[in-house]
């Protein structure tokens, strides 16, 4: 009697399983706008991302899918233009590493040694200024 009832529960389980309903993906279409309550004819992919009816910095584990973002280019030309608007050296590499930027700049053949320091020294002030959430190792060279 043990082994029909067991039985007659394990078939009504895979019966259920089997049903027609659909619990999940039955509302989504090919491009997953009904997925995430977005109507728009479209579709997901084709419209404008930086609309003010999507918002891309919803949840900072996402990256952020607009034009505009910051990221490491835009410091890396901030310390390349505190480089021409400060001083007569010409910008070179440059470098970031999580805390720690890595700053070329070339110099000319004529400049002395005393003033190849004052510049560093005026630089490492700007570069404080401009961004100071790094550490900055800067290297002048000769070109």
């Amino acid at each position: 009697m043990k082994h029909v009832i067991l039985f007659l529960v394990v078939c009504s389980i895979f019966i259920s399983g089997c049903s027609g309903h659909q619990r999940f993906g039955a509302d989504e279409d090919f491009d997953g706008k009904k997925l995430i309550g977005v109507n728009n004819k479209e579709g997901f992919y084709r419209r404008d991302l930086n609309s003010e009816y999507y918002n891309t910095n919803q949840n900072p584990n996402f990256l952020d899918l607009s034009e505009n973002r910051p990221d490491y280019g835009d410091d890396q030309n901030k310390f390349r233009e505190v480089i021409e608007y400060n001083s007569d050296l010409e910008p070179g590499p440059v470098y970031i590493t999580g805390h720690t930027a890595r700053v070329t700049a070339y110099a000319h053949k004529d400049m002395t040694s005393r003033e190849k320091k004052r510049l560093k020294r005026e630089l490492q002030e700007r570069f404080i200024e401009v961004v100071p959430r790094y550490q900055v190792h800067l290297t002048i060279k000769e070109r």
